[in-house]
């Protein structure tokens, strides 16, 4: 491990004494030693009653990019819009009938994609994702 906080820098001043003493370090690995572009003490941002002094720490880390897909956003749409839309275009299908094969089935759930799918697209405005957002899982 290498020491990354300055030799003999002061990071705490006893009270009764006021003594300045160098208990606390800061260390790090050879393969992090990089990523520190700075590691001081600033004994101005000490906080009242406390004896240690902060250690500032700074960091070069590359943030990935992670490219994701927009999604459509059904949060801020407007339902009534997309009702109006897509009333005409289940009635273009014809009235509803029995569905007796499977063949039927497969097509009527098609031709049903196929509306809702054309209604989404043309009224569901797109997401717009924080480049540096990460999936959950």
């Amino acid at each position: 491990f290498l020491m990354v906080l300055p030799k003999g820098l002061p990071t705490l001043q006893q009270f009764n004494a006021g003594i300045w003493t160098c208990p606390d370090n800061v260390f790090c690995s050879e393969h992090t030693e990089d990523s520190f572009i700075s590691c001081t003490t600033n004994p101005a941002l000490c906080g009242p009653k406390t004896d240690h002094i902060p250690i500032l720490s700074t960091l070069k880390l590359e943030m990935p990019h992670v490219h994701s897909e927009s999604n459509r956003n059904f949060h801020n749409m407007d339902w009534i819009e997309f009702n109006s839309l897509l009333l005409p275009r289940l009635e273009s299908l014809g009235p509803p009938s029995p569905i007796v094969t499977q063949a039927e089935f497969q097509e009527a759930a098609r031709n049903l994609t196929k509306v809702l799918q054309e209604t989404i697209e043309e009224i569901v405005p797109l997401s717009k994702p924080s480049p540096h957002s990460k999936c959950w899982w």
